[in-house]
């Protein structure tokens, strides 16, 4: 499903209505800040599997 915005804020006020926790936001806005580079458009294409981003406090926790 694609869904288009208007504008930044619009969509990162989406996101963060959309997004379970902090890593799903911040996959979620990596990949509409790549859409907006690329394609010039603010946009995001979700699939049925959402993206995950682990996020370790400091190099002894990898």
């Amino acid at each position: 499903m694609k869904i288009n915005f208007e504008n930044r804020l619009a969509a990162v006020d989406w996101i963060a209505d959309y997004a379970e926790d902090e890593g799903q936001f911040e996959a979620l806005r990596e990949r509409l800040n790549y859409n907006y580079i690329y394609y010039g458009e603010y946009f995001l294409e979700l699939e049925d599997e959402t993206d995950e981003i682990v996020l370790f406090s400091s190099p002894k926790d990898i």
